[in-house]
């Protein structure tokens, strides 16, 4: 059995993910939580070269963190590198995949199951945002809960139906088989089902320049609540006008030695925001400006922005960077297949049902005005309900 160790923090939702990955594939790991122990912090940051949880081990060689655990998860190398063997029977058709595991597709799972449709759920993790989101106050039933506690409601009305589950899974494609429709994984697994519903949900954006990618850990952050106090009394950089960005300047404010806060056009976020950051002293804006690159070899040591008013470059040393850009929709292996809009999100009529026969979209990666939990999740048992009538009319 090999030696699996974790370092987390509390409320670090990245964190929960990778635990609920390992536990799902039944293994047994030791967990290290670094919240208040600055040594502890001290050390995983030696050993891993990185200030962002979590931090995982295997056998006492780096793993990386959640993103990296799952990419191993997805493409099989995980499984090969702990011997595990395929233990679910895929020789099947089913009545309705459901591809994703946020509100619109747990949601559409109940609703499935309840019809009596043969389900299947494959997602790359359970919760989607949702799982990353600090606090929910607007869903009706619960007046404040946070994001992991609302996904494990989710979560525990899905397991009662004991509906199949393929966890840690990375959909690259789908294939019509006549009536049939054939999902394929990135790890080489293949499942036919009658019909699909996608809930694939958003990603947060990158900034896609030089050092972004080689950085990624090394001070390179995208979940500020994670990771922002390991950059305590550190100078760090915050790109993002909207919410997501205020809501990092504000919180890292009292953390940081110094923010600079970046963004490429007016901000965009509440106005209740943008009147909390107007008194910071410790925080440097620095609006109509754009990161072009990113500098440092083994960590992040600089930022170069441009002003989009002058042209003019310049230089700022920070330690981290923390990216707050928005999202954008998880539908890159359907985009040759059903119709998108220039954002690529997915088009679907009143019942969910894509321009392709067969196959449903549901929740934040469909073309709406609104993302909303709640909106996601009817979105998901609208498609669940399209999926039993499109069937029960087919000769």
């Amino acid at each position: 059995m090999a030696d699996i160790e974790i370092y987390t923090k509390d409320w670090c939702p990245y964190c929960a993910k990778a635990k609920a990955l390992l536990k799902s594939k039944g293994l047994s790991y030791k967990e290290i939580n670094v919240t208040t122990d600055h040594d502890l912090q001290q050390k995983m940051i030696e050993r891993s070269g990185r200030r962002t949880v979590p931090q995982i081990f295997i056998d006492g060689e780096s793993m990386g963190g959640y993103d990296d655990l799952a990419n191993l998860n997805a493409t099989g190398e995980l499984d090969r590198k702990l011997e595990i063997k395929p233990e679910k029977d895929l020789n099947k058709l089913y009545d309705v995949a459901i591809i994703g595991a946020g509100p619109a597709g747990l949601a559409a799972a109940v609703y499935a199951i309840r019809k009596n449709l043969f389900t299947v759920i494959i997602s790359s993790d359970i919760g989607g945002q949702l799982g990353i989101t600090y606090e929910v106050a607007n869903y009706p039933g619960f007046q404040l809960i946070t994001g992991p506690d609302l996904v494990q409601k989710f979560s525990e009305h899905v397991e009662q139906y004991g509906i199949e589950r393929l966890v840690g899974e990375k959909v690259t494609g789908i294939e019509l088989d006549g009536r049939a429709k054939r999902i394929k994984t990135a790890s080489g697994k293949e499942i036919c089902t009658k019909t699909v519903i996608i809930a694939t949900g958003t990603h947060k954006r990158e900034l896609n320049i030089p050092g972004e990618k080689e950085l990624a850990g090394k001070g390179v952050v995208y979940c500020s609540t994670c990771d922002g106090p390991l950059f305590r009394d550190l100078t760090i950089a915050i790109v993002g006008g909207g919410n997501a960005g205020l809501e990092a300047a504000l919180e890292m404010d009292d953390v940081a030695k110094k923010v600079y806060l970046i963004s490429r056009y007016d901000w965009t976020g509440d106005e209740i925001l943008q009147d909390k950051i107007a008194v910071k002293k410790n925080l440097e804006v620095l609006k109509y400006h754009e990161p072009v690159e990113l500098h440092g070899k083994d960590r992040v040591e600089g930022i170069t922005v441009r002003n989009n008013r002058t042209g003019k470059t310049k230089r700022l040393d920070v330690d981290g960077v923390f990216i707050e850009i928005g999202l954008f929709p998880n539908t890159d292996f359907v985009l040759d297949l059903v119709e998108t809009n220039e954002l690529g999100e997915i088009i679907v009529d009143n019942h969910g049902q894509t321009g392709v026969r067969g196959i449903f979209a549901a929740g934040d990666a469909i073309e709406s005005h609104d993302k909303q939990v709640i909106i996601a999740a009817g979105e998901g048992a609208r498609a669940a309900l399209g999926a039993f009538e499109y069937i029960i009319k087919q000769v």
